[in-house]
């Protein structure tokens, strides 16, 4: 009798155990599946492929800028002599975050697997075109396609992601925006593309714009080439 109630207990154990496997297996199919349809990938910059430093509360202190205007937005408005000093201001601090600036971790790995699979990449940021391909140039990112604040409107504006889309002659929904700030999401929202977060300790409270939620690269790698 022992033996056969052990006999059961094994038995259902293992089916148990078995759907579970199978349930983490259909989540897991599920999420991959859906990735599977993203054909072309459009990163942030700072704080998604490398580090920055740049200190928002100094560039505001310097600029004048309130902490609830927009900082570009802000300079915009400036008139004049204003306007150039106030550029110079941020360019002196775009460069020195440039200099400084490392790979996050995983973002090397993930950027070489995308070439690997032919998947085309750009890169959109609110940065000046200087102080952006300082970065390329630093960290050897080899992602050509680049859009920055001088040659289109700064995210959330969709208008780079859009002449990305056309550029790479694909429909948005097959597209995907990978940030780790809420104007990235945004932007991607705006462009009716897939949205990405990436790199974050715990969720903000803009996660809810995201399609997709992952912690960090590894995680992201993952998911998206484990079906390809």
């Amino acid at each position: 009798m022992k033996a056969c109630f052990s006999l059961v207990n094994r038995v259902i154990i293992t089916s148990v155990d078995q759907a579970d496997r199978l349930e983490r297996n259909k989540r897991s199919l599920k999420g991959t599946v859906i990735l599977k349809h993203i054909r072309a990938l459009i990163f942030d910059l700072d704080g998604t492929l490398v580090t920055s430093t740049l200190d928002f509360v100094q560039i505001r202190r310097e600029l004048g800028c309130s902490a609830e205007d927009d900082v570009l937005e802000f300079v915009e408005q400036l008139g004049g002599r204003e306007r150039e000093e106030a550029h110079e201001i941020i360019h002196r601090h775009e460069v020195r975050d440039a200099e400084a600036s490392e790979w996050l971790p995983g973002a090397q790995a993930f950027i070489h697997e995308c070439h690997a699979h032919q998947i085309p990449l750009a890169i959109v940021t609110r940065n000046s075109d200087f102080s952006s391909r300082l970065k390329i140039a630093r960290n050897q990112i080899p992602i050509s396609h680049l859009v920055t604040r001088e040659n289109s409107r700064p995210k959330p504006d969709p208008s780079a992601l859009q002449e990305i889309a056309r550029s790479f002659s694909m429909e948005p929904g097959e597209m995907m925006m990978v940030g780790d700030y809420r104007y990235d999401l945004e932007a991607g929202r705006n462009a009716k593309m897939q949205t990405c977060l990436i790199n974050f300790e715990s969720l903000p409270d803009y996660a809810h714009l995201a399609d997709y939620r992952f912690s960090d690269f590894d995680r992201f790698h993952q998911a998206f080439f484990s079906a390809r």
